[in-house]
């Protein structure tokens, strides 16, 4: 039979981050990736192969950098600059991400209403009307080969986000969700080729009796139909294939994180005589465009100038200055002055009697002098608003068990490790962490210790409140936190203090307007100068096998040899950073 083919180019961001711009302005200095160089990339791409190149994204583009949160919150003017440059740089299909979601509707709905592109996400369901909130699909036609695109999003979003935020809407379970477009999809639009652009890592994440937070593996294993999937949400650049119900292998890709590279991915079609796709094939390679640069560039550069210098402007702002240096390495050995200046910040604000919080980066610091807008990006990664929850006494000593647990080994004398590490799994070369460190956990309010030489449910004593009355088991107690985990994330409120959802929501007593690090802002600025200060009260013992610990594995961590050995692995493969 006589065949000819046909081949498209698809090229795949995800995660971008706030990465609008390729300078780093929380530290000041130029960066890699951002959407000017996927914009000085496609553009060449599109001068070589302009009726053949498809440039899409996988979600959480709003969240993440001072210029996300500029033209969030600070630059609310009708439309959406973020879906200026979207459209300048020329999307034709996006996804939402669930940090998008976390911004907000008002800052959502005219980011998707601003975009020239549709932006999917057909298993995000509107309450009233009972159909998705989001476009579920979309059609592109390209050299005569006609695409159909379904976006989903992960369905945990429960567990992070305040449902103030979303509760006009339900998330469904992806893999049964797909399983009905792809049906839908196949009746009514026919189309040559279905692909899905899945906001949902690989696998693993958070597991419910409901759905999987990470449902990519498990869909395209269990549901047939996908000629190809697209994915983000993990940040972790891979591309493998996975074997679907019929037996077909599937190419799933992921591009990373903060747009240091694309995923380029080759369809080829083969046609018969008629006309019809007979066959298709998908090849994938990932492309380094960290520091890509030409004509193109500057086009980008010029064309958004004004709004790189109101984000320069704001976040160089003087809001105050430090007498001391605050380093969060010093987090994860005991009573540190970054994690007491957030606590701090956590019981003025909320007025509780205790305050949870943990670390948000792996490392970083500011030194002693002048604060300015930006360094509170280096102290506080997230958006989120504060809440304030009824806990018992036995609940709260239960959440600091698992918290600890996850954080720290059992150990048996001086020479054994204190901190749950391990090689990285995409960076073997480099220690990290087994376990995520933002699920590190520390409470103030109270004086306790943390006895490393014992089980998971015996490592914490809690002495009395800080005021040396008696901390009472069966007493509830006005607990602060962040809104992600006040509604469930990490699983230290459900698995660690045995709460269900239903009794965290009847336990909620208040949440914040804003978030929490701007009321960190203005906590420096009615200050003035802060003196950071760790309270310690609590601490790890056995004291000489800690003190012996601590100095070998902080070498070990944040040492020269593993700086540098993170150092290339960022230069070379993006954000290390998992999603939270």
């Amino acid at each position: 039979m006589e065949t000819r083919t046909k081949q498209l180019k698809i090229i795949f961001t995800s995660d971008i981050h706030g990465n609008y711009f390729p300078y780093d302005f929380r530290h000041e200095h130029w960066g890699k990736g951002s959407l000017q160089r996927v914009y000085a990339y496609v553009k060449k791409q599109r001068k070589r192969y302009p009726e053949s190149t498809i440039l899409i994204d996988g979600g959480d583009m709003l969240q993440g950098e001072p210029t996300a949160y500029y033209f969030n919150y600070i630059d609310m003017r009708k439309g959406h600059s973020v879906a200026d440059m979207c459209n300048f740089v020329g999307y034709d299909v996006g996804v939402i991400g669930n940090h998008d979601i976390e911004t907000g509707h008002e800052n959502f709905d005219r980011f998707v209403n601003s975009c020239n592109h549709p932006i999917l996400g057909a298993n995000a369901i509107n309450n009233t009307t009972g159909l998705p909130y989001f476009r579920p699909y979309t059609i592109l036609t390209r050299c005569g080969i006609r695409l159909c695109i379904i976006g989903f999003i992960t369905p945990a979003i429960p567990h992070w986000i305040p449902k103030k935020i979303w509760d006009d809407m339900h998330f469904e379970d992806i893999k049964e969700s797909a399983r009905r477009w792809i049906a839908y999809v196949k009746q009514n639009e026919r189309p040559d080729c279905i692909i899905g652009l899945i906001h949902s890592g690989m696998d693993n994440g958070i597991v419910t009796d409901d759905y999987r937070e990470n449902a990519v593996r498990e869909t395209v294993s269990e549901v047939d139909g996908f000629d190809l999937v697209l994915y983000g949400h993990d940040h972790t650049s891979n591309m493998e294939s996975v074997e679907s119900p019929s037996g077909r292998s599937i190419l799933c890709v992921n591009p990373g994180s903060l747009a240091y590279s694309i995923s380029e991915v080759k369809m080829r079609f083969t046609l018969n005589r008629v006309g019809k796709v007979v066959k298709n094939e998908s090849s994938c390679q990932s492309i380094y465009i960290g520091t890509f640069h030409n004509s193109y560039a500057k086009e980008y550069e010029r064309q958004f100038a004004e709004e790189y210098k109101a984000v320069s402007q704001f976040a160089s702002q003087q809001i105050g200055s430090f007498a001391s240096r605050v380093d969060i390495s010093d987090a994860y050995f005991g009573s540190s002055a970054y994690i007491d200046l957030i606590q701090e910040l956590q019981l003025h604000v909320s007025k509780a009697e205790l305050s949870f919080s943990a670390p948000l980066f792996f490392n970083a610091s500011i030194e002693a002098g002048e604060v300015k807008v930006n360094s509170l990006f280096n102290l506080y990664r997230f958006e989120d608003r504060l809440y304030t929850l009824r806990m018992r006494g036995i609940e709260i000593k239960n959440y600091l068990e698992m918290s600890y647990a996850l954080w720290t080994c059992q150990m048996q004398g001086p020479d054994d490790k204190l901190l749950l590490t391990e090689p990285m799994k995409n960076n073997p070369l480099r220690l990290g962490f087994k376990n995520f460190l933002f699920n590190f956990d520390s409470v103030a309010g109270i004086r306790y210790t943390v006895d490393v030489s014992k089980p998971e449910g015996e490592k914490v004593n809690i002495i009395s409140m800080n005021d040396g009355s008696p901390f009472d088991m069966e007493r509830f107690y006005t607990v602060a936190m962040t809104a992600y985990r006040a509604n469930g994330g990490g699983e230290l409120l459900t698995k660690g203090a045995g709460l269900t959802k239903s009794e965290i929501e009847s336990r909620t007593v208040s949440s914040t307007v804003k978030d929490i690090r701007y009321y960190l802002m203005e906590y420096i600025k009615e200050k003035g100068v802060i003196t950071p200060t760790a309270h310690n009260h609590w601490k790890f013992i056995p004291e000489d096998w800690v003190s012996a610990a601590t100095k070998r594995e902080r070498e070990q961590l944040f040492g020269e040899a593993n700086n540098i050995k993170r150092k290339s692995y960022s230069e070379n493969n993006g954000e290390e950073s998992r999603e939270r």
